[in-house]
């Protein structure tokens, strides 16, 4: 066999870089800036259930334009809706120099900003999906951990800023700075134009060779040839394709409005996904976590904590969290060998611990440690989502999936926020709520367990039941 008949008879096939072009698009949103709305409020006499409600506003404007995402990109691209999630994002920031009402304040940052957040965000955890596979938990810790540093020198950034150039020149600045939005998009470069060629082993089926060559030493032998096969297949073809077409026809002339959002909603995915631990179990342990987050101050402060120890305990909590960041980045290539599932599910179990260890405890050293390991949990809990989500879904189901996710996520902070809330106000016992919560990861924890036995006992009966019914034929 001459070289280019070997070169012929080999098959490639195209994968994901896993890095290349996919590490610019990934740095791409690495900055960003938080802004301190302090005189802001003030300026608008905005009282503690002015913020509640701009609070539900964001998460609920999030969590429905992370919803659209997936069907959206049925009919735009992605770049295309990165620069629509961008110009939201640029027209709220922009618009809030301006804002001299609660209204206008609700507008540009309750809605608008947070439209174009609840797009960006899905947009880039579904580019990270496709550009890598086995280095993702790498690029989703890079992603979540920089922002984290630079959130931890933002606030004293932003303070000089307003310190030297006055509010409003501030928020001007800002907005200018927050523009590296739509060079971000730019970058997002469909993966199909770095997608790498890689060959295939080309191994031939001796079984196929049976059916293509007649075997002339036994003629009483009777033998199928592909030809007369494949001349019933595309008849059978040929009359499908008739019925295929007419039924398009009618479905060309019935199509509506409610057929093009049909269509564009992946509801078999939907019914299936938001009741799975990937997609509920997920959305509770966010709610939980980012209500306790909420609530440790108060909580702190209502044990009789000073505002140094209440900081300490803060900057601790954080302190774990962004080292337990840095050591997913430095031990990716290991951890990669363990299911996402598993490195959540270590994370839930200390989330439940160092909670009930916080309460059981009246040392103030005691409770530090368990908060400082409590930012573990924490960092396990929100940065994995992605991953989790990834393994899961089929790799096209993505960002549908982390659209549901979201959207699960939004109404659970809607629905039982105000819940635990009203808990809290009638039995003015913080820990009372926080065990509430607690219980919210127990109870995920548990549905989870059982899931991995359940998928893992049913992996081991599939091999008997294939060799049974070969013994029966």
């Amino acid at each position: 066999m001459t070289v280019k008949e070997v070169m012929k008879n080999k098959k490639y096939e195209l994968v994901p870089p896993d890095g290349g072009w996919g590490y610019i698009a990934t740095a791409s949103f690495l900055g960003s800036f938080g802004i301190i709305f302090n005189e802001l409020f003030i300026q608008l006499k905005m009282g503690s259930t002015s913020i509640t409600l701009l609070n539900g506003i964001n998460a609920m404007c999030v969590a429905l334009s992370g919803f659209m995402t997936g069907p959206l990109l049925k009919f735009m691209s992605t770049r295309q809706l990165g620069m629509v999630a961008a110009f939201f994002i640029n027209l709220g920031t922009f618009g809030t120099v301006f804002v001299n009402s609660k209204l206008l304040f609700f507008v540009c940052q309750g809605l608008l900003q947070n439209i174009g957040i609840g797009f960006l965000l899905n947009i880039t955890y579904s580019v990270i999906n496709e550009y890598f596979v086995k280095r993702r938990l790498l690029s989703l810790s890079v992603t979540q951990t920089i922002p984290a540093i630079i959130a931890l020198f933002s606030p004293q950034l932003v303070n000089m800023v307003i310190n030297y150039y006055g509010f409003r020149g501030a928020f001007i600045l800002l907005s200018a700075i927050n523009m590296h939005t739509f060079v971000a998009v730019c970058l997002m470069q469909p993966v199909a134009w770095h997608m790498k060629k890689i060959e295939i082993p080309n191994v031939e089926s001796s079984e196929m060779k049976l059916l293509l060559v007649q075997d002339k030493t036994d003629q009483n032998i009777p033998c199928v040839k592909l030809s007369d096969k494949e001349k019933e297949v595309e008849q059978n073809i040929d009359k499908k394709g008739e019925k295929d077409l007419e039924l398009d026809v009618a479905t060309e002339k019935s199509k509506s409005i409610r057929g093009i959002i049909l269509e564009a909603i992946d509801l078999k995915l939907m019914k299936t996904f938001i009741l799975s631990n990937a997609g509920l179990g997920l959305a509770i342990c966010g709610f939980a976590d980012l209500t306790f987050t909420l609530m440790l101050p108060q909580t702190l402060y209502a044990m009789n904590w000073t505002e140094d120890e209440v900081a300490r305990a803060v900057s601790l909590n954080c302190f774990g969290d962004l080292v337990t960041r840095i050591l997913f980045i430095i031990g990716s290539s290991w951890l990669v060998r363990f299911e996402s599932q598993q490195i959540y599910l270590v994370g839930l179990f200390l989330a439940v611990t160092t909670r009930l260890g916080m309460l059981g405890f009246e040392n103030v050293t005691t409770i530090l440690t368990f908060l400082t390991i409590m930012g573990v949990s924490k960092c396990t809990i929100i940065m994995l989502i992605p991953q989790v989500i990834a393994e899961a879904v089929k790799p096209e189901q993505f960002t549908s999936a982390m659209g549901i996710f979201m959207l699960s996520f939004g109404f659970i902070n809607l629905s039982f926020g105000p819940i635990i809330g009203a808990v809290r106000d009638l039995t003015d016992s913080y820990p009372t709520a926080i065990y509430i919560i607690t219980s919210c990861f127990g109870i995920v924890i548990m549905f989870w367990i059982v899931e991995m036995v359940y998928k893992k006992n049913k992996h081991k009966r599939k091999p008997n039941t294939q060799i049974s019914k070969k013994g029966l034929s």
